[in-house]
């Protein structure tokens, strides 16, 4: 028997021996295919022939590992490498900074003067009939200081409201 077929067989078990375990916490459907997933994957990688070449890769890097000779350039290169591991790993570990809300009062000066401001300019070539009627902005609110007019959507929803006490 090859090297890696003793490996498939042995994941296997490993992954039957996990599928027990969920289907005993909680048994059902679930954790059964779940179970019957993780054993086959095993069994697929090897009739694809990928457990051979992952075994060759690993017997490669062992071979790569004892025919080279250790140097200060090696030992810079595998330091670096496993600074930034470790710095990935410990910023899976720290909490997304929380952005604050901006409220009303600390938005800029500018863009609550534009926000204010009556639209007066009508884009070129926009004939009379598409300017908004007077006492209007172009947005169809009333312009400032101009009472509003309700309309029966308007009605409707403050009924709504009323009756579930929101306003």
């Amino acid at each position: 028997m090859d090297v890696p077929l003793i490996i498939t067989i042995a994941l296997m078990v490993f992954f039957a021996a996990v599928f027990a375990g969920l289907w005993a916490r909680r048994p059902g459907v679930r954790p059964v295919l779940a179970g019957l997933g993780l054993v086959l994957i095993p069994l697929g990688l090897w009739l694809l022939g990928i457990t051979d070449l992952a075994y060759n890769g690993v017997l490669s890097i062992i071979d790569w590992a004892q025919r080279t000779v250790w140097s200060t350039t090696m030992t810079w290169g595998a330091s670096l490498a496993g600074a930034g591991l470790l710095l990935f790993l410990i910023s899976r570990f720290i909490k997304p900074a929380q952005r604050k809300a901006v409220t009303q009062s600390e938005t800029p000066a500018v863009a609550r003067n534009q926000a204010q401001a009556p639209v007066t300019t009508q884009r070129p070539g926009a004939s009379a009939a598409s300017a908004p009627p007077a006492g209007q902005s172009a947005a169809g609110q009333p312009a400032p200081g101009q009472p509003q007019k309700k309309t029966a959507e308007d009605a409707e929803v403050e009924d709504i409201l009323r009756k579930r006490g929101l306003l």
